[in-house]
C-alpha cells in the first residue's frame, strides 16, 4: 500500500499498556512523519497524551458517559454520548488502523472508524477474538516478549527499522506549576523518594504488604536521610494515612493528582519505589531510576521498561500467575524490608555517584 496520509491508533487503557504502546507509535511516527497520526484513547490517560509532539489528535471515547447510560437503560443519553464521539472519530478518513488494544470493544470503534487497512495481533496476543476482524495479523516468535517489544513488531511491519525509541515526552507547565507549589507547601525535601503500595481494583494479590512498606520507609529516612512521598489515588487515601503513619516521620502524602501532574511529581523525585502498576510504567517515562517489587505477574512480559531499572522478585514454581485468590502468595510475601532496603539504598548511591 502507498505511505498513509492518515493514521489511527487505538489503544484506550491503561495508563501502563497506553506507556508501552508510546514507543511503537513513536516508531510509526518517524516511519510516516508526513501523516496524520490520530489516538483513541479512553479515560484519564488521554490527558497525558493531549500535547504530545508525536500525536497530532487525540480521540476520547466517552467511556464514563456510555457506561452510565447503558446502566440506566437510558437510549437517548447513550445517543446524545455516543454520536458525537462517532462523528468526530468517522470525519478523518483513515488509510491505515492500528488496534495495539487488541478487544473485541476496539475492533467495533476501528470498524466504527471507517474502512482503512486495519492491523492488529494475530491470536498468540488478540483477546477476545478479535483477531479475525484485521486485515493483516502481527504474530510473533514467543508470547512471553515484553509488551513494548510486542507493540515494535507492529511497527517493524510498517517498516520501521531499529530498536525501540525512546518516548520524549513533554511535562506540562501547569502540571509543574502545581507540583512545585505542593512541594513548596511541604518544605521542598530534596532528595525525596516515591512509594507507591496500591495496585488497581481487583488486584490487591499483586501487592507488596502495607506493613513493609512503612518499615521501608522509616528505614530510608532513619538511614539514608531521605523522606519519602506515598503516591495514593481514588479510594486510596485511607490506606495512605495509614502507611504514613506507620513510617512516622519518615513519609508525606501526595496532593491528589491527575496523570501529568504525577507525571510532574516523578520527574522530581530521586527514586521510586512500587509493584507492577501503571504508576510504575510511568516513573520509568519519567526516568526515575525505579525499584520494582514483582510477585504474581510476569517481570518478561512487563517490567519496567528502559536503562536503570531494578526488579526485585521470587522465583517460585507457581509464578508467574493470575491466581487472585492464592492463600500462599510465598512470591510477594517472602520479599524481605531489608532486601528491598538494601536494593534501594544502592541504587541510590550508584546515582549520586555517577552525577
Amino acid at each position: 500500500m502507498p505511505d498513509p496520509e492518515s493514521i489511527l491508533i487505538i489503544r484506550l487503557s491503561s495508563l501502563g499498556d497506553v506507556l508501552m504502546s508510546m514507543p511503537a507509535v513513536v516508531a510509526i511516527r518517524r516511519r510516516f512523519p508526513e501523516a496524520h497520526l490520530s489516538w483513541l484513547v479512553e479515560g484519564s490517560v488521554g490527558a497525558l497524551l493531549t500535547g504530545q509532539t508525536f500525536v497530532d489528535e487525540v480521540i476520547r471515547f466517552p467511556r464514563s458517559a456510555v457506561t452510565k447510560a447503558l446502566k440506566r437503560a437510558n437510549p437517548k443519553d447513550l445517543k446524545g454520548a455516543f454520536l458525537p464521539f462517532a462523528r468526530q472519530l468517522r470525519k478523518r478518513k483513515y488509510d491505515l488502523i492500528v488496534d495495539f488494544h487488541g478487544i473485541a470493544k476496539s475492533v467495533l470503534l476501528s470498524m466504527i472508524a471507517g474502512r482503512g487497512e486495519r492491523i492488529g495481533f494475530g491470536s498468540m496476543f488478540a483477546k477476545e477474538q478479535s483477531h479475525f476482524f484485521y486485515d493483516t495479523k502481527i504474530t510473533g516468535d514467543d508470547k512471553r516478549i515484553h509488551k513494548v517489544e510486542r507493540n515494535m513488531l507492529i511497527a517493524r511491519h510498517l517498516g520501521f527499522d531499529g530498536p525501540a525509541p525512546e518516548v520524549p515526552l513533554i511535562s506540562f507547565a501547569a502540571a509543574e506549576g502545581y507540583i512545585g507549589s505542593f512541594l513548596s507547601s511541604v518544605g521542598g525535601p530534596s532528595p525525596f523518594f516515591a512509594v507507591n503500595p496500591f495496585s488497581s481494583a481487583g488486584t490487591d494479590f499483586k501487592r507488596w504488604p502495607l506493613e513493609y512498606y512503612g518499615e521501608l520507609i522509616a528505614g530510608i529516612h532513619n538511614r539514608l536521610g531521605v523522606r519519602t512521598v506515598i503516591i495514593w489515588g481514588p479510594g486510596e487515601k485511607e490506606d495512605a494515612l495509614r502507611l504514613q503513619k506507620m513510617a512516622s516521620e519518615g513519609a508525606f502524602l501526595a496532593c491528589p493528582t491527575d496523570i501529568p501532574q504525577l507525571f510532574a511529581l516523578l520527574q522530581r523525585t530521586s527514586l521510586y519505589v512500587g509493584g507492577d502498576t501503571g504508576v510504575m510504567h510511568l516513573a520509568a517515562a519519567a526516568k526515575t531510576p525505579v525499584v520494582a517489587i514483582f510477585g504474581p505477574t510476569d517481570v518478561k512480559v512487563n517490567g519496567p521498561w528502559g536503562e536503570g531499572q531494578t526488579i526485585i522478585t521470587r522465583e517460585v514454581p507457581c509464578s508467574p500467575c493470575k491466581k487472585k485468590d492464592c492463600s500462599q502468595r510465598g512470591c510477594i510475601v517472602t520479599i524481605s524490608v531489608d532486601e528491598v532496603y538494601n536494593t534501594v539504598a544502592s541504587v541510590f548511591s550508584k546515582r549520586n555517584t555517577t552525577k
